[in-house]
Parts: structure tokens; C-alpha cells; sequence
């Protein structure tokens, strides 16, 4: 899937996983009711001092400190469709109808970092502008109506457990079929742990950098390089939010902006100073939290063994 951020450019840091697993279990519940990896990158940078920035521009080749407590993009997905798929598993001993498993979004960013300050891959502006991926037409055929049978009212007590019990001599699971995923999903994952802690501190620091006096003036001299060009923006996020890019056929003014954008992050070294001030910033709730952190990167790891378990990623 991407969100709109991402297709547009714009950074839009991860959901929290409890969020993540709450919505796909609404799709499903959703779904049950109505229902009858590229070119290999250059060496990323090391995250140095904000005080020496690199000169770099691939914002798909960096790795900030806390990226390795993260998971990519494309991993993420396949966390989410493994968990779907072991709802789907439960959800069937029930008879409950199939939740339309949705394969993973090919047209999302490389790495986490690809757009985190923006887009920088020249080659691919020059052709889908600040989007993804180049858009596919649009479709005419018609949608297929869903069914319009009755839901079965035992359907959210088989997905959450709300109801302890059975349904036809079989049991319905602790937490419900949602329960019983999570906890395949998790299994030998180190308990008691704040599965959310990297992303939350990992949002609060691309925030807090953005706040940071040596980004603004970056910024600052990229709108001002942009200028030059006629062209009126406050930062790159909102070149990449202008509503002319946001839909339909990639236009040459759309390719015009994003080489521009990108060549001015290269002449402002935008990129460079942006990752080297979140670096500087991720330190301390690194240091802070690497016990936590450490059992977060395990639990990534035994999700993703799932995932592969089960032909997803």
C-alpha cells in the first residue's frame, strides 16, 4: 500500500504495530461480513556528527542509528500479510468466509529512508515526478458487488474472543482468531516487550529534526535555490504536496519540479545535513532504551521467519 505520503514523497513514518494489527483485523471482520527486491546501492554514509555532514544525496542508501530496530518497507508488508494469513487460517476452522488476503503493494519506497527527506533518484523522477512508481492506467472493468448475506453474528466473537466459548463444539481461541494470530505470529518473540518504542522514537526524532535550527536554514537554501527556477516552495515536503502531482498522468511540469528539487537538495546538500542532524538526535533514546530496543530487533526477526514460513517476502 502506500500511503499517500509515501506515493508523493513526503515522509510518513510507520503506523505502531498495534495499530497495524487492529486495522487488518477490521479489514478482515470488514471483509467476513460482506464476503459469500533492485540495483544494488551504494555504501550508506555512517550516521557522523551533524557538525561534518556528508555530501550525499540517495536517500535510499542511508541508515539512521535506530533503522536497525526497524522494519524496511517491503517487510513491513509481508509482516502484515503473514498476520492475515494466520487470521485467515483460524477464521476457516470457523467457516468463516475467506478475508480477501491482498498481496503486498509492489509500489512502495526501497528502503525506510528512501523519502524520508524528500525524493533523490533522479532516473526515476524524470518519469513518475514525485510518485513511486509511474502511474498504470486506470481500469474501466467494473468492480464485483460483494455478497449482500446476512453477517453471521458469531463472526466478531470467532475475531476478538469477546465472548469465551465455543461455536459448533469448537472453542474459540484466547483473544479470538486476532488473538491467536498475533500469538503465532510472536511465537519465541521475547515477552513484555514495547513493540512500538523504535517507531515512536524514530518519529519523534524526524519531527524534533525538523524543528532543528541547521535543517531550517537547509531548507531555507533550497527554497531559495528553487526560486531561482520561478518556482515557490517552503521546503521539498512541500514541493511533493503540491495537489497538481497528487493524481492522474505524471505531467513534464510534475518531472520539471522533481529534477529541480533534486538538483537543488544536491547544490544546498540537503540530504546530508538533514540525516546527519537525526542522527545526532536518535543517539540518546538509543542509548537509553538498547535493552528494549535489542528484543524489538528479535521480534523482527521471528516475525519475518514466520512470514518466509508461510511463502510471504
Amino acid at each position: 500500500m502506500p500511503h499517500d505520503a509515501d506515493r508523493l514523497g513526503r515522509q510518513h513514518p510507520p503506523r505502531p504495530r498495534a495499530a497495524r494489527w487492529a486495522a487488518t483485523a477490521a479489514l478482515a471482520l470488514a471483509a467476513a461480513l460482506v464476503a459469500g527486491c533492485g540495483n544494488p546501492r551504494p555504501a550508506a554514509p555512517a550516521a557522523v556528527s551533524a557538525g561534518s555532514p556528508p555530501v550525499v544525496l540517495d536517500g535510499a542508501a542511508l541508515h539512521l542509528p535506530l533503522d536497525r530496530y526497524l522494519l524496511g518497507p517491503h517487510e513491513s508488508a509481508a509482516v502484515a500479510q503473514a498476520y492475515r494469513a494466520l487470521l485467515d487460517q483460524c477464521t476457516r476452522r470457523f467457516g468463516l468466509p475467506d478475508p480477501q488476503l491482498r498481496t503486498a503493494d509492489a509500489n512502495l519506497p526501497a528502503t525506510l529512508n528512501e523519502r524520508r527527506y524528500g525524493i533523490t533518484d533522479a532516473a526515476l523522477a524524470a518519469t513518475a515526478g514525485y510518485r513511486v512508481a509511474k502511474p498504470r492506467p486506470v481500469s474501466n472493468s467494473p468492480t464485483p458487488a460483494g455478497s449482500t448475506a446476512p453477517p453471521d453474528p458469531r463472526t466478531l466473537d470467532i475475531l476478538t474472543g469477546r465472548h469465551p466459548g465455543a461455536v459448533d463444539g469448537r472453542p474459540i481461541p484466547d483473544g479470538g482468531c486476532s488473538g491467536e494470530a498475533k500469538r503465532r505470529l510472536n511465537a519465541g518473540a521475547p515477552g513484555g516487550t514495547d513493540l512500538d518504542l523504535a517507531q515512536r522514537l524514530s518519529q519523534t526524532s524526524y519531527f524534533a529534526s525538523g524543528r532543528d535550527r541547521r535543517v531550517q536554514d537547509v531548507q531555507r537554501a533550497w527554497s531559495a535555490c528553487m526560486r531561482t527556477h520561478g518556482l515557490r516552495y517552503a521546503s521539498p515536503l512541500a514541493a511533493a504536496a503540491d495537489p497538481r502531482f497528487r493524481t492522474g498522468p505524471v505531467s513534464t511540469t510534475e518531472t520539471a519540479v522533481a529534477a529541480t528539487d533534486i538538483a537543488c537538495k544536491k547544490k544546498t546538500n540537503l540530504v546530508g545535513v538533514w540525516f546527519s542532524v537525526e542522527s545526532e538526535l536518535q543517539r540518546p533514546g538509543l542509548a537509553a532504551n538498547r535493552k528494549t530496543l535489542e528484543k524489538i530487533r528479535q521480534t523482527n526477526q521471528i516475525q519475518l521467519k514466520v512470514a518466509r514460513g508461510l511463502g510471504i517476502g
